[in-house]
């Protein structure tokens, strides 16, 4: 009888770890998994089947994209801000606003794709529609991660959309096994391209079924796109600063080098550093709900206790990557650019303090942002901005040697870490926040 009585609880616990295994949380970092997995091996075959002067072609197409995905995190903040209250019940949903700037930007990422390849000329068309439409995917990933992720989150379809997303990575990684196997870059974007839209197609016919975006006009009022517009202008400065951290040096460089080795120096140790962020962004998400409950209940000292746990095992996570290239460089950029590695030696030193910086760098800015910290965010904004336009002003002015180069790009990535750090240390409770 006893154990007739005791047979269901098995039953139980499975049901409970088959509901975690399959959960958002899991969902997310499964499918983040993948995403690192995806721009790895892209950098590898890329590296591998194109010739020095056309993967310094990606190379910028690439950064392209970096330099348009602000406005890409900005509306997707807003639109959590503008959807999420009426998700949660609350009246004020400005759906008509996020319907016109989603569309909006898709037109102007269309647009954008097949003009900024103009820049490379069009002698040779093959060349011309095969960078189209590598910069399309680049700006339509950015379109779907941030855009499209936020929304859906606001919606209540982030485990839904989570799912979509890895079926869509795995179709990434079909088209890039057809390019390993042709060597067809066209043949390749055409793939992609196809994705792109179908999944895209997929996504809005399940946001058509959520509440939130089914209901109200699709037409915005004038005052509630006032207030979206007010919300995407304060998102909009925050990632404005994250541009100038992460991306400012691609510009100043090819101001001055060129589209070339210098830039792929940079690039190549960029790579591994957004390797590493990503990985370290999602582990603060994890943490990022029950930290900000406790700054809702006030309880200030718990909060900071755990943004503290969060950041030292972001930066424990950060330091194997940093290691292997202090130890390893040569063989770790061997093995991710193959014939168009460029990275000095001498370089490793300079390019572990960049990646272990980014251990710090991401979660300390990632709460920033999203625990109603605004003016202690504008702080680091500001900073960022004065420290950009002093790292850019020595470059110029000294024209270092690419290890040198690296070095003053460190300094000022640690400098704005290191003054987040201490910026997220005067995070209050959310009411204070609130009232201030």
């Amino acid at each position: 009888m006893t154990q007739e009585l005791s047979q269901p609880a098995p039953t139980g616990r499975m049901s409970r770890i088959r509901g975690l295994a399959t959960g958002f949380g899991a969902l997310h970092v499964l499918h983040t998994a993948m995403n690192l997995g995806f721009s790895l091996l892209q950098l590898l075959v890329l590296a591998r089947l194109l010739d020095q002067p056309r993967y310094a072609e990606i190379v910028f197409l690439t950064a392209v994209g970096f330099y348009i995905q602000p406005a890409d995190q900005a509306i997707g903040r807003a639109n959590y801000m503008a959807l999420r209250p009426a998700a949660a019940g609350m009246a004020g949903a400005a759906r008509g606003a996020v319907v016109w700037f989603l569309a909006g930007q898709a037109c102007l990422l269309l647009l954008l794709s097949f003009a900024v390849p103009l820049w490379f000329g069009t002698d040779d068309p093959v060349r011309y529609l095969g960078n189209a439409l590598f910069l399309f995917g680049c700006l339509f990933t950015n379109y779907w991660s941030f855009d499209l992720q936020s929304t859906a989150w606001a919606a209540d379809l982030g485990r839904r959309f989570a799912f979509v997303s890895i079926l869509r990575r795995f179709a990434f990684l079909l088209a890039l096994g057809l390019f390993w196997l042709t060597g067809d870059f066209l043949l390749y974007g055409m793939a992609t391209t196809v994705v792109i839209v179908f999944f895209m197609a997929v996504v809005l016919r399940a946001a058509r079924r959520a509440p939130v975006l089914a209901a109200g006009p699709a037409n915005p009022a004038r005052t509630g796109f006032l207030a979206y517009w007010k919300q995407f202008w304060a998102s909009l400065a925050f990632a404005l600063s994250e541009l100038l951290v992460l991306n400012s040096p691609y510009a100043v460089l090819t101001a001055l080098f060129g589209v070339g080795p210098v830039l792929v120096v940079f690039d190549s140790v960029m790579k591994v550093a957004r390797l590493a962020m990503a990985g370290t962004r999602t582990l603060a998400e994890i943490f990022l709900p029950r930290i900000s409950r406790h700054l809702i209940d006030g309880e200030r000292v718990e909060a900071q206790r755990g943004l503290w746990r969060v950041t030292l095992l972001c930066a424990a996570a950060t330091a194997v990557p940093a290691g292997a290239v202090l130890f390893f460089s040569p063989f770790v950029f061997d093995l991710l650019l193959g014939p168009n590695n460029v990275v000095p030696p001498e370089a490793a030193p300079a390019a572990a303090l960049i990646i272990m910086v980014s251990g710090f760098y991401q979660p300390a800015t990632l709460f920033l942002s999203y625990l109603n910290a605004r003016r202690l965010v504008l702080g680091v904004a500001v900073f960022a901005t004065v420290g950009a336009g002093a790292a850019a002003a020595i470059m110029l002015i000294w024209r270092f040697e690419p290890t040198g180069l690296l070095w003053v790009y460190g300094g000022f990535f640690a400098a704005v870490s290191g003054f987040a750090l201490l910026q997220s240390r005067r995070i209050e409770p959310w009411e204070a926040e609130r009232q201030a």
